[in-house]
């Protein structure tokens, strides 16, 4: 049968877990002898992955590097986020009556990673872990007007902005004016672009810094968006997109707040 493994990217993979596991980190020749590897082949491994800054090389020896760390903190964010995000999307579903979701960004587009289905029988949501196409969906327009508002011609010619009805924008300059709105309203919309008869709306997160790391969605057939004021929808989506960034990133903020001081 044939092995598809990568044998060195699987011993790159033992060595990073060898010396994430060492707090003092590891030696060349500690690496060598306890993975029985050819010391050439062991120096450059770990050579690509300082120069990565996956490890960093302090004396002699071998830590875990600053992009290590990073990624790190980037899935502990990302989990966090997803568990104070959770019973937030429930409270939005029950006050708007829609379908709700947490999307992050992908390269590809949105990728849905947690969802709250309405309450309403008549109900319309995509699973976790579906990638929504950044043209056409709330969440992707979010990432789009404010990652790549000015990469949309090379987006366009990679192929990610596809037409998923006749309503879908797949044009740069026409979406550009689109994303231009997204930045001034402080919200997206998907106007039957992504399902027919269906309308989204998503509001961006934003960290401590003020970048944007997640959109929240609601998503519901015409019929049930329009048992309540459109503005009354977009303003209970934004300020649940403020609460989740604040529990998450600022939770003290957020104490604040609640307490009154």
């Amino acid at each position: 049968m044939v092995s598809y493994v990568i044998p060195n990217l699987a011993n790159a993979c033992r060595i990073i877990s060898l010396v994430s596991e060492s707090e003092q980190g590891l030696s060349l020749t500690e690496l060598e002898q306890g993975l029985a590897l050819p010391r050439t082949t062991a120096f450059r491994i770990l050579q690509t992955l300082c120069q990565e800054r996956v490890l960093a090389k302090q004396g002699k020896r071998y830590q875990v590097g600053a992009q290590l760390f990073k990624l790190g903190l980037n899935v502990l964010s990302s989990q966090r986020l997803s568990q104070q995000a959770l019973p937030c999307l429930q409270q939005l579903a029950l006050k708007t009556g829609l379908s709700c979701h947490l999307a992050l960004p992908h390269a590809e587009g949105a990728l849905l990673v947690e969802v709250c289905d309405s309450p309403n029988p008549l109900r319309l949501a995509a699973r976790p872990g579906t990638v929504a196409a950044f043209n056409c969906s709330a969440a992707g327009k979010v990432f789009l007007a404010h990652h790549y508002l000015d990469q949309l011609t090379e987006l366009a010619a990679s192929g990610l902005f596809v037409s998923r009805t006749k309503r879908s924008l797949t044009d740069p300059v026409q979406l550009h004016s689109e994303l231009q709105r997204v930045l001034a309203r402080g919200y997206a919309g998907d106007e039957m672009e992504y399902h027919n008869d269906v309308r989204c709306l998503a509001a961006p997160v934003r960290n401590e810094q003020g970048q944007v790391v997640a959109a929240i969605g609601v998503t519901g057939p015409l019929a049930v968006f329009g048992k309540q004021p459109i503005t009354a929808i977009i303003a209970v989506l934004k300020q649940t997109a403020i609460d989740i960034a604040l529990s998450t990133y600022r939770p003290q903020l957020l104490a604040s707040k609640v307490s009154g001081h």
